[in-house]
């Protein structure tokens, strides 16, 4: 659903891709792929993951790969009682093969439901040109204005795999 990434880290090259599946604990989750192109221009399959720690939702998905090789992977997250939000999860490069080590981050919390509108479920990634560590993650939750309106906000945050997990967030 999302684009492919792709990254050159030295003499390595990596593309990333995600989609939504399925899955045995009642839910949805994201499931991801590193492949790697060989120097004869062959791709193969490094790595591959479903991010799926409980039975809620995790859908729409959009990946970045840092400086480093960290992967990074925002996406919409929702199912009862949670209203559909913003959540990021990621993996530095080094951590063992096929897990997003660095668990769930909240960006944003949903606070309404849903009834009358096609979801704003467009999310995406990029990585900022300035120190090309911190991942723009960008993605649509409803917020509650008043008792009996709801209206769809945008959230805007930023994450580095490097340091830790979450450093900033911001949102608009």
């Amino acid at each position: 659903m999302a684009r492919l990434v792709y990254r050159k880290i030295g003499n390595r090259e990596s593309v990333v891709a995600v989609h939504s599946v399925n899955t045995a604990a009642g839910g949805g989750g994201v499931r991801w792929y590193e492949f790697r192109v060989g120097k004869s221009r062959n791709v193969s399959l490094y790595q591959q993951g479903t991010y799926a720690p409980d039975g809620f939702y995790r859908w729409m998905a959009s990946p970045a790969i840092d400086r480093s090789g960290n992967i990074g992977i925002g996406y919409s997250f929702g199912g009862t009682p949670n209203f559909a939000g913003q959540r990021f999860a990621g993996r530095l490069a080094n951590d063992p093969l096929g897990q997003l080590t660095l668990h769930e981050t909240v960006l944003a919390e949903g606070e309404g439901a849903q009834n009358a509108m096609r979801w704003e479920d467009y999310t995406q990634t990029a990585m900022d040109p300035t120190d090309d560590s911190t991942i723009w993650y960008v993605g649509d939750y409803l917020r509650k204005t008043r008792p009996s309106s709801r209206k769809t906000e945008t959230t805007v945050g930023s994450f580095r795999l490097r340091t830790g997990f979450l450093d900033e967030k911001r949102r608009r």
